[in-house]
């Protein structure tokens, strides 16, 4: 009989490393203490360029081949849709990243992603110095998936509720921690260099409507069903809690209104809070325990788990299960050095 694998939480990469590990015939256990994790929380949300200089994420393109590939396995097993591919408008705040957008469509690795860019938009949006069509863009229905994989997994009698403690992990346990943030609490992985920080999110209705495409300027509108939006997202290194503060929801409405020529009148319906486990290196952080192997690590994949969790996940399941190297950038052995004498 193989060993069961351990895996300890729930969120976006504890159940998919279990999905891959099971596909694999591994004998799998998780147990996840709530069943509420930042993975409920994050708005889902994959595009290839990121913050104000326009950076592209590294390897996007074979992640994203291998996040379509996996979700869509995922939509057919459970007769549900979760993947959304769908452009998105990026509206410029400035001259400044108008032309940093145009240079980068001078860039065989930019330009696919880079579409139409547009002087006028409409819909009531603020857009005085314009803004690009973005390609390649998509989200995730991370809750409505979670929750799907969730019953699958009790059904199968795999997952449990309960908690935790990993000082009192049993001698022989082979055990994959999967906590999302909370690791910077793991006494087996307190010492690599997290940098997690606190985000809110909010779902609105508003009157006149909100545009009925994905957008962005400054903060980020998903459209939703029956005439909702999400908005987001605020992003702070402290407090380190998972508390909805009212400064920061006031905020996001501000932000919200400025993005409009005429503020529109918005119903706040749901504000959630999450904090994004974040590393130095803006990598994933996955592999073995240096001195305990049968302690690994899953974690690090900060505001784009539903990019990179599916690639990451199965790397790691086969690293488990036949020793398969794991690329150096989030081979947790990069860090090596830094653990205590």
């Amino acid at each position: 009989m193989r060993d069961e694998i351990l895996i300890v939480g729930q969120g976006l990469a504890g159940s998919l490393l279990a999905w891959h590990l099971l596909r694999q015939g591994m004998a799998v256990r998780i147990v996840d203490a709530s069943g509420d994790n930042a993975s409920r929380t994050a708005a889902g949300l994959v595009t290839p360029m990121t913050g104000r200089r326009w950076v592209k994420t590294p390897a996007f393109e074979t992640y994203l081949a291998e996040a379509h590939c996996c979700y869509q396995a995922l939509e057919r097993q459970f007769g549900r849709r979760f993947w959304v591919e769908r452009p998105r408008l990026r509206l410029y705040l400035n001259p400044a990243e108008r032309e940093q957008a145009r240079r980068r469509r001078q860039d065989p690795a930019y330009a696919p992603f880079l579409g139409e860019e547009i002087e006028t938009v409409g819909n009531g949006l603020k857009a005085p110095h314009g803004g690009i069509w973005l390609h390649r863009t998509a989200h995730l229905e991370t809750e409505t998936l979670l929750d799907c994989l969730q019953r699958w997994l009790r059904q199968q009698g795999i997952l449990h509720q309960q908690h935790f403690d990993p000082r009192m992990l049993e001698s022989g346990t082979q055990v994959v921690f999967c906590e999302g943030w909370r690791v910077i609490h793991n006494p087996w992985f307190d010492w690599l260099p997290w940098q997690p920080s606190r985000g809110q999110i909010l779902t609105v209705t508003a009157t006149p409507p909100l545009p009925a495409f994905p957008c962005q300027r400054g903060i980020w509108l998903q459209p939703r069903e029956e005439g909702r939006w999400r908005i987001g997202a605020s992003y702070r290194w402290q407090p380190l809690t998972e508390t909805v503060r009212a400064d920061e929801t006031a905020a996001l409405l501000g932000r919200l209104q400025d993005c409009f020529e005429t503020p529109p009148e918005v119903e706040v319906l749901k504000v959630r809070a999450g904090i994004r486990p974040n590393t130095l290196d803006h990598h994933p952080i996955v592999g073995r325990h240096p001195r305990h192997p049968r302690v690994a690590l899953c974690n690090g994949l900060g505001s784009k788990g539903s990019l990179l969790a599916p690639r990451v996940t199965r790397l790691l399941a086969e690293h488990l299960c036949h020793d398969a190297p794991l690329p150096p950038e989030i081979d947790l052995r990069r860090y090596h050095a830094r653990l205590p004498h």
